[in-house]
């Protein structure tokens, strides 16, 4: 494997990276800075971002940041189980066994969401993710499920995460409602050409690589022209660059290199 052959001591572009060694880009600060207002004002959030802009995992990174004294933050990823299956969901991690009944269910979220606030002192924060999956009566009875004294407040800070057409969704008439309820709209956009160097710079100081430059400037270039910039798809093509170099026993990374991974990777 690559992780030998340059000298690796943990495998650069992976995305189970830990939180505290990610990429600080002015996008993930500007999202953070939002987050920890809609968190303090208790509000609901929306997160959008291309498929692969790394927007999970900015988001991921804020949660962590949160002092676990003071935050409860519940993660959904699945939003195809239905509402049912959200509801189910939200009540095991609340540390309630789920009623059958749905509108027991329905109350008992609530009235742990409220006990969790007054008596434990821990502010909820449910992040639900792939939310572009959610249909239009989900989403209303999202938000009759946290709405809290005649529809001024929320129970729990609610974040939506999903592609860049859940925005235009959430702006027909139908969504009105939930719509005028977002305190935070941000749309996570790509890196620049910048922020790709620095990026795999950063993934391979993190990977441990010690050495000279691993990659030559023009192969980078065609790397950003690749991916426009997108995180995932600089991951998939830089690995694959590293295993092309493996193979033709290059410890510098050029065009060449960059153009074999690419026609391997457009030709899956």
């Amino acid at each position: 494997m690559f992780q030998e052959f340059y000298g690796f001591t943990r495998i650069p572009f992976s995305h189970t990276i830990a939180t505290a060694d990610l990429f600080p880009t002015a996008s993930q600060k500007e999202l953070s800075a939002r987050l920890t207002f809609l968190v303090r004002e208790r509000g609901f959030g929306l997160i959008t971002g291309d498929i692969g802009s790394g927007k999970s995992t900015a988001v991921r990174a804020f949660a962590a940041s949160l002092d676990f004294n003071r935050y409860l933050v519940i993660y959904l990823s699945n939003p195809t189980t239905g509402m049912t299956g959200l509801y189910r969901d939200l009540a095991l991690m609340l540390g309630y066994e789920p009623p059958f009944s749905k509108p027991r269910l329905v109350a008992r979220i609530r009235t742990a969401l409220e006990d969790l606030s007054t008596t434990k002192h821990r502010a909820p924060v449910v992040i639900l993710d792939e939310a572009h999956l959610l249909t239009q009566p989900m989403l209303e009875q999202l938000r009759l499920l946290f709405s809290d004294k005649m529809d001024s407040q929320s129970l729990a800070t609610l974040v939506l995460v999903g592609h860049p057409d859940l925005r235009r969704t959430l702006h027909l008439s139908v969504h009105e409602a939930f719509n005028q309820r977002l305190a935070v709209r941000y749309y996570l956009g790509p890196l620049d050409l910048q922020e790709t160097i620095g990026y795999i710079k950063h993934q391979v100081r993190m990977a441990g690589y010690t050495a000279g430059p691993l990659f030559t400037d023009d192969a980078i270039q065609r790397i950003f022209e690749y991916t426009k910039g997108i995180p995932r798809r600089i991951n998939q093509v830089c690995t694959t660059a590293l295993m092309a170099g493996l193979i033709d026993q290059k410890q510098l990374l050029d065009e060449s290199t960059l153009r074999k991974a690419i026609a391997d990777l457009d030709h899956e």
